[in-house]
């Protein structure tokens, strides 16, 4: 007698038998992976990935940008790279709005423009525990269709449930499950560690073996590690994160000067791309003096001359300080 085989979209059932499964090529192209490669896929699509830090150590900073990065297709930290955009939507459950709108300038500097495939915000009524705040949820999803949806941080979104307690808690989880099956996307959610930081994330134990891939913050001074633990991949090597100008990146950075910042300044209010007379103009400089200042702010990696273009290189910084 055969035994049934159910593969059933609509329940969302998908049993087969061993020698099925064995034989099942669930293999993903580069395209469909959110970060890494075909061989390393450390974020996969309609997955659920924590990112964990104490308070205060930059856990909005590098979300933020990796975020950004991945919603331009663009490579921010060379360990973690995206080869396509995905569109993304950020719930903040902590800034104001005006430290919003001074955390994506920074986050963004020197990424190519237009940003029109991510969008942040706050939503007062959304939460993971109410049911009234799943709606909420649910109708920002169907309105802005994200294939990346970033939660920050949990905490702010499970308020007035005891996280310790796994009844409180694992509706959030069960919602977060039935929106990445249902709605199609891929959760990166932050959340604090407790006081003990040997112990991993605040609360109950349950996020620990919810979670896909960990990405584990650790700050020093201004510096950051982070620690990749893919549940189905291999860890890459810790990448080391420097904090400056409001934003992170890797390596100790290119120590620009202020005519290198003012023309990187005036590329970013312009996509990123200007003439070499357009430059001229903006900063009153002619002749040698402009041949001068674009060689040397080449020289120092904060901008890209080709024969009459100047543009801002992927991936690379410029403005003040916010950590978090």
């Amino acid at each position: 007698m055969t035994s049934p085989e159910t593969v059933n979209p609509t329940t969302h059932t998908f049993i087969l038998s061993a020698e099925r499964w064995l034989k099942a090529d669930f293999s993903i192209a580069e395209s469909e992976i959110i970060v890494g490669t075909p061989n390393n896929p450390l974020i996969r699509p309609l997955t659920k990935n924590l990112v964990q830090a104490p308070e205060k150590a930059f856990k909005t900073t590098f979300l933020m940008r990796l975020a950004l990065g991945i919603s331009t297709g663009q490579t921010v930290f060379s360990s973690l790279p995206v080869k396509s955009s995905r569109r993304v939507l950020y719930l903040h459950g902590e800034l104001a709005l005006a430290e919003l709108k001074e955390r994506i300038k920074e986050a963004a500097d020197g990424l190519k423009r237009p940003l029109n495939n991510f969008f942040q915000g706050r939503s007062l009524s959304a939460s993971l525990v109410t049911p009234q705040g799943q709606v909420a949820i649910r109708q920002l999803v169907d309105d802005y269709k994200p294939e990346v949806l970033v939660i920050d941080p949990w905490q702010s979104f499970i308020a007035g449930a005891e996280e310790n307690s796994f009844k409180e808690v694992s509706p959030a989880t069960a919602f977060m499950d039935n929106l990445i099956v249902e709605c199609g996307v891929t959760i990166l959610l932050a959340i604090h560690e407790g006081k003990d930081h040997s112990r991993g994330a605040r609360g109950h134990s349950i996020l620990a073996g919810w979670r896909d891939t960990l990405l584990a913050l650790k700050r020093t001074g201004t510096t950051l590690t982070v620690r990749v633990e893919p549940r189905w991949a291999k860890p890459p090597d810790d990448l080391k994160l420097t904090f400056r100008d409001g934003t992170l990146w890797e390596g100790d950075g290119p120590s620009w000067t202020k005519q290198a910042e003012a023309i990187r300044a005036l590329l970013s209010v312009n996509q990123g791309r200007l003439s070499r007379e357009a430059i001229g103009l903006g900063l009153d400089l002619k002749d040698s003096a402009l041949r001068t200042a674009l060689m040397r702010a080449q020289a120092k990696g904060a901008i890209h001359v080709d024969e009459n273009v100047v543009t801002l290189p992927p991936s690379q910084p410029s403005s003040p300080n916010h950590p978090l």
